[in-house]
């Protein structure tokens, strides 16, 4: 928790960010090697991520989704409660068109999970959700959702939410996070299917 005092206030941002998330980065929460800890500057670089601690050994492989640009969106709440509770709710709504044989099996992985998740907005700066709680599927249409003339949208509309004591972690847009930390490794899959049924 960021404590209930103040130490500096927040100047005017000049115009330059985009709206929208562009790519999401699924890994399972109950992996063995899932992230436990993720450790941030307070003194110096405020807020900025320093390390990253996860449970094994080994490394974390996170597989990478492709987003409907201007279609897909990430929003965070903040949670109070009337007892002095604050928690953050992460919502995403992904959109990935088309369908396939294979999308058939692997969006049920999707839609059945709980995962970690890292979010690519479209300014290129990366958020990770679900560290202490995970992050899994609330609803959403699968494949077809009502489409009913030839330019209607036929593809996956996945809903997902987790809440948690922190907001999603900004890693920022300087490097991939996929990398080996202190204590932990996250890793990148190179695999991903992109044949569409025509």
């Amino acid at each position: 928790m960021a404590g209930c005092s103040l130490s500096i206030g927040r100047g005017y941002f000049c115009a330059g960010s985009v709206g929208g998330i562009k790519k999401v980065y699924m890994a399972y929460y109950h992996d063995a090697e899932a992230i436990t800890k993720v450790t941030t500057d307070a003194t110096t670089n405020f807020g900025q991520v320093t390390d990253v601690t996860t449970k094994g050994s080994g490394s974390l492989t996170f597989y990478e989704f492709d987003l409907d640009r201007q279609l897909s969106s990430f929003n965070q709440t903040i949670l109070t409660g009337k007892g002095g509770a604050v928690a953050y709710q992460t919502d995403l709504e992904l959109h990935m068109s088309h369908d396939s044989e294979e999308s058939w099996l692997r969006m049920q992985e999707v839609a059945e999970g709980l995962f970690q998740v890292f979010v690519e907005d479209n300014n290129g700066v990366f958020y990770l959700a679900g560290v202490e709680n995970g992050i899994e599927c609330t609803g959403g249409t699968y494949a077809h959702g009502g489409d009913v003339a030839y330019t209607d949208y036929v593809g996956y509309v996945v809903n997902l939410q987790g809440a948690e004591p922190l907001p999603a972690f900004n890693f920022g847009a300087t490097t991939l996070p996929f990398k080996a930390f202190t204590s932990g490794t996250l890793a990148l899959s190179t695999s991903q299917y992109n044949t569409p049924q025509v």
